[in-house]
């Protein structure tokens, strides 16, 4: 193998998949640095993420021992009709209820209640835990987990408020006291952005990463009527901040009625006043093209609600769904935009009926600290 030109070499190895590359790891030196450079790894995750099919799926459930410990187990489903879901990886955790947010180039981030930040590798079965912040006082509201292209570094962005805060607080005073944490992966530490009370995080829900931005709804009070809500950017590369308008049509709704999701790369408002008529319930899904231009997809069911569902992936004419449509009895349900009909999808092998999904492509990126 040494005797294979270097270009030759790294173009057929950048074309392997991550369980060969594992193995080629170990073959000899040469392979080894080759697969552990920084160059070679985002090559090939940009090369897996041509390939990759738009329905590839990462399922994470949680479960629960009788030791006070906990097992993660996440579960790759490489193609939706293909109806099967494998075990990747089962990461061992302390006893607490966790949120697990969406995958990120390959590697995911997970919090929970009482603390306690790790981020995995499902592919290459790393795991480390991030520092405690000192932040004495204040507790976790919410976090999210993004990459930074500029950089080539991953970004956890931890939102903080005081321990005394009430829910039912002025959002006016909740957000005087608002604190905002940043992560780098490879740093080994937190630090402090600061951040206008105007772009305060109101609510438990993960802020969305897609394209470089991580987005969060906020709102002003507004004595007239629900309070007035917009969508805040941050720039995970320069660390600015902006405000974004929503799509017209939904301006003057109740942001409780709303939230954000990444399909396809791109940020999407999806609009849960799904009442169309006596008959007929919709979930209207928004799509950001920048400089608040929003495209607008809609959903449309003759007889159920389907509130309770979420989009999770999207290949360009079909939206996977996630949740429950009472008449469908399955987890997952494709909408096709064109034709306007469902079909089931079954997957076999998900240990519990309860279990997070997104979309997902393997990675061989480390993780760090």
């Amino acid at each position: 193998m040494a005797s294979i030109p270097s270009p030759i070499l790294f173009d057929i190895l950048v074309r392997l998949p991550i369980k060969t590359l594992a193995r080629f790891k170990a073959l000899n030196k040469l392979c080894r640095s080759f697969i552990t450079d920084p160059d070679f790894i985002y090559a090939h995750f940009k090369s897996g993420a041509k390939k990759a099919n738009d329905l590839c799926l990462l399922l994470s459930c949680i479960e629960h021992h009788r030791n006070l410990n906990s097992v993660i187990h996440f579960l790759t489903v490489r193609n939706v009709d293909d109806g099967f879901a494998v075990v990747e990886y089962s990461a061992p955790v302390s006893f607490d209820f966790y949120q697990v947010l969406p995958s990120c180039n390959g590697l995911v981030c997970f919090y929970g209640l009482h603390g306690g930040l790790h981020v995995c590798n499902p592919g290459s079965k790393d795991i480390v835990r991030l520092p405690d912040i000192d932040a004495e006082g204040f507790r976790s509201l919410s976090c999210g987990f993004g990459f930074d292209e500029m950089s080539g570094k991953f970004k956890v962005i931890n939102f903080l408020e005081p321990q005394e805060s009430d829910l039912f607080m002025d959002n006016n005073l909740k957000s005087s006291k608002f604190r905002i944490e940043i992560f780098t992966m490879g740093n080994n530490s937190w630090r402090t952005i600061k951040c206008h009370p105007c772009f305060s995080f109101l609510h438990h829900e993960p802020p969305v990463f897609a394209g470089g931005f991580f987005y969060w709804i906020t709102a002003d009070s507004n004595p007239a009527g629900p309070p007035r809500f917009s969508i805040v950017s941050f720039d995970i590369g320069n660390e600015n901040f902006e405000a974004i308008s929503p799509p017209e049509a939904v301006s003057e709704k109740n942001w409780y009625n709303l939230y954000l999701v990444e399909l396809r790369g791109e940020l999407c408002l999806v609009d849960l006043d799904y009442e169309l008529d006596q008959d007929r319930k919709k979930m209207d899904i928004w799509m950001f093209k920048g400089n608040n231009n929003w495209v607008q997809a809609t959903i449309v069911h003759q007889s159920e609600a389907i509130d309770t569902t979420r989009p999770v992936a999207f290949n360009g004419e079909e939206i996977l769904l996630h949740g429950f449509i009472r008449g469908k009895g399955h987890y997952f349900n494709i909408y096709n935009l064109q034709t306007g009909c469902f079909r089931e999808v079954r997957i076999q092998g998900i240990p519990s009926g309860f279990f997070q999904a997104s979309h997902h492509v393997e990675s061989l990126f480390p993780v760090e600290h």
